[in-house]
């Protein structure tokens, strides 16, 4: 889903930086969280990711397939388009234009059944 929507709705971010997760067990409110992986840790692990996305599959799973695409394009609107390893709070004007642009897709049903964000 993420792959789809970075490229229709042109986002220009470079997908294979961004690790997707899903976690299950989750006392949270979040549908899903991003985070910035430091400096430090992409040391450790030997990894070209910059950021983690993860789903909190009790809530996301539940989601229509319309909201699950909210909540994807909303994640992916925390990160900047240079990918420098920060992050956008939510006073960046994107996230007024979510609904906006999700009204520009055609969302296809299997890119809701994929089992990955």
């Amino acid at each position: 889903m993420a792959s789809f929507l970075n490229d229709s709705l042109g986002i220009g971010l470079d997908l294979q930086k961004i690790e997707f997760i899903r976690s299950y067990g989750s006392r949270s409110r979040a549908y899903a969280r991003t985070f910035s992986l430091p400096s430090q840790w992409r040391y450790v692990l030997d990894t070209d990711k910059l950021y983690v996305i993860e789903v909190i599959s009790e809530r996301f799973d539940r989601l229509s397939c319309e909201d699950k695409a909210y909540v994807v394009i909303h994640e992916l609107m925390h990160i900047p388009s240079k990918m420098t390893g920060g992050l956008r709070n939510h006073s960046y004007s994107g996230f007024r234009r979510i609904r906006a642009l999700l009204r520009r897709v055609n969302l296809p049903t299997d890119v809701c059944r994929a089992s990955n964000p």
